[in-house]
């Protein structure tokens, strides 16, 4: 559970995200909050999804409480807030509508991972604005921006084993993922999330949990010149090879029969 702390390292944090990997859009904080912290906005509209607060929370700083999630049964789900009665309904439909599509499998409903804090909402907002030491950290990223954070984050390391756990949908599936191992997680994204936050195609969402965001920012400088320095390597070496379009013309030119 988050404490009211750290909001000038969650400034330089996101200074150092933002900067070192060309973010476009502002790396967003969550934490799980028993009750909304004083003198801060709560979110009193209802919203179609649960990861449409994410989106809201790049320009926003606001708490959710858990009531505000259940337009979206498996993002209140997955952020581990427990549905009432009169929402179990709608996500039985839902749901259905996925397994009839052959969207979803049944089998896989028992799987599906919570957050379990004991939180009764989640404070969003800029990780540059965020009062609170965060729970988690997303990122809006390329594959590119993807692999210099699971570089960050030790998550590549060769190994027996482990290794950058990725995910597919629901996209908040990721959230709950990464809080529970305490790793970074990757979603490829979701449909959902692609349509509520509007993460374009070429884009995945990172999740970082906070526990790991001082270690992680403090290694992307030096990872990112590594990646500059070996990148004009690659290019160099590449530059002394004919390009494969040429070698091609020359096998095709020497392959003819008499």
């Amino acid at each position: 559970m988050s404490t009211l702390a750290g909001p000038i390292a969650n400034e330089a944090h996101a200074r150092v995200l933002v900067g070192e990997l060309g973010l476009g859009r502002a790396p967003v904080a969550l934490a799980f909050l028993e009750a909304a912290p004083a003198g801060l906005a709560t979110a009193s509209d209802a919203v179609p999804s649960a990861c449409t607060f994410w989106r809201l929370a790049e320009t926003s700083l606001f708490y959710a409480p858990a009531e505000r999630h259940y337009e979206c049964p498996i993002g209140a789900m997955t952020m581990g807030f427990e549905l009432p009665a009169e929402h179990q309904s709608a996500a039985q439909q839902l749901v259905g509508t996925m397994v009839e599509l052959g969207y979803f499998g049944v089998a896989e409903v028992p799987h599906l991972p919570s957050v379990q804090r004991g939180q009764r909402g989640v404070l969003y907002g800029p990780l540059a604005r965020f009062p609170v030491e965060p729970d988690l950290v997303l990122a809006i990223a390329t594959p590119r921006q993807a692999m210099l954070l699971a570089e960050a984050g030790d998550l590549v390391t060769l190994r027996e084993s482990g290794g950058l756990t990725a995910m597919g949908r629901p996209a908040c599936a990721a959230v709950a993922r990464a809080a529970t191992s305490a790793e970074v997680t990757l979603s490829l994204g979701c449909i959902g999330a692609r349509t509520y936050v509007e993460v374009p195609e070429d884009r995945t969402v990172v999740v970082i949990p906070g526990p790991r965001l001082h270690a992680l920012v403090a290694r992307l400088g030096p990872l990112n010149q590594a990646n500059a320095a070996l990148a004009d390597f690659h290019a160099g070496r590449k530059a002394q090879f004919p390009t494969p379009a040429t070698v091609s013309a020359a096998r095709v030119g020497t392959s003819e029969g008499p």
